[in-house]
């Protein structure tokens, strides 16, 4: 700048300038340094945006071309999807044709034994009514051992509520272990309405309608759902018990072999515990030390407890020290009786009434 400011007219002689023509110079030198500053910053800036615009291009380019690819697969799979549909009709045809199928073979083998009965009672004549209330007697017996023969069970309600501890209706799911309301509410939407057809159910088919339901169902581990419904559908309440109390969350735990409740003739169930006959820990309020007391005192049964009276047994109590002092053997001897006697139903309903043993009054 020191440079051009010295620059001075050729025309004039050094130190004749005039200050006027000095500024002259200098305007012109600055408006010409910032058109050449100007004229630079845009062509570096235009050189910039080109290779922006060609990179966004590209971009572009390769956006359009992975959008084509994307609709080609969406075509694709619509295509499947209404394959799909298409073969979902068609095996529901068959599956409505089968049923239908079914049930006219049924009603055919029905009406075959009807008339298979019909014709074996038209073909004996008897000459006595004692005749002919042998004749019925034997054609019950036959009826009965066809029955059990073709492996048909009626429902035990009571042997399941002895098991479990309550009312369960015929094919109940909610008995199965891992099934809720809503749970058998979505099978029986889909068509599975026994514990029959739950046990022949398999467990992917099973494990695809939880698929199709959503996360919520998704997360249930149905792997053991038929098991325990061909239990149910079977009436084996005691086998269906113990396998549940093997189970983990209805899950078989992994590393741990089942154990077999098979052939235990000293344990049966009651009011959804499994009792051993004279087991004094049956009564409220009594735990497994007490019943050791009333052991060594040679009362060993229930029914040798309900003979007890009650300040006996307070004496006894009493005699074993503090900790035992404290328990009130009020109720003992009538729950003891209700054991004896075999009334579960009566001695539930007393044990619901019951406060930890106690009379609430």
């Amino acid at each position: 700048m020191l440079i051009l400011l010295q620059v001075q007219n050729p025309v004039l002689r050094p130190g004749s300038g005039t200050l006027t023509s000095h500024s002259f110079e200098i305007l012109f030198i600055c408006l010409g340094m910032f058109l050449l500053g100007w004229f630079l910053h845009h062509l570096i800036h235009c050189t910039r945006h080109k290779s922006r615009i060609a990179e966004l291009e590209g971009n572009l380019k390769s956006a359009r071309t992975r959008i084509g690819d994307l609709e080609s697969d969406l075509e694709s799979c619509n295509s499947a999807m209404i394959t799909v549909k298409g073969e979902n009709a068609s095996l529901s045809s068959k599956l409505s044709k089968t049923e239908k199928e079914l049930a006219s073979l049924s009603i055919q083998s029905a009406d075959s034994s009807e008339v298979t009965v019909e014709e074996s009672t038209a073909s004996v004549i008897p000459d006595s009514p004692k005749a002919s209330l042998a004749m019925d007697e034997a054609m019950v017996s036959s009826l009965a051992a066809d029955i059990a023969g073709a492996g048909i069970k009626a429902f035990d309600a009571e042997g399941a509520k002895a098991v479990f501890g309550k009312r369960i209706s015929e094919d109940d799911f909610k008995i199965i272990e891992g099934i809720g309301p809503k749970t058998e509410s979505l099978l029986k939407t889909s068509s599975i309405h026994t514990w029959n057809q739950l046990s022949s159910t398999s467990v992917p088919q099973i494990q695809n309608i939880l698929d199709e339901a959503g996360d919520r169902f998704r997360l249930l581990n149905p792997s053991t759902w038929p098991k325990q419904a061909g239990m149910a559908a079977d009436g084996d309440w005691l086998k269906l018990r113990a396998y549940q109390d093997y189970l983990v969350n209805g899950v078989e735990p992994v590393g741990e072999d089942q154990p077999s409740f098979e052939g235990s003739t000293d344990v049966v169930f009651h009011m959804g515990k499994r009792i051993v006959p004279n087991d004094l820990t049956v009564v409220e309020g009594i735990g497994p030390k007490i019943q050791q007391l009333l052991h060594d005192k040679d009362i060993k049964t229930w029914l040798q407890l309900s003979q007890t009276s009650v300040d006996a047994l307070r004496e006894i109590l009493s005699a074993a020290g503090d900790r035992y002092r404290i328990h009130d053997p009020k109720t003992w001897p009538k729950q003891a009786e209700m054991a004896a006697a075999g009334n579960w139903d009566e001695l539930q309903e007393y044990q619901d009434y019951l406060d930890g043993g106690k009379d609430p009054d």
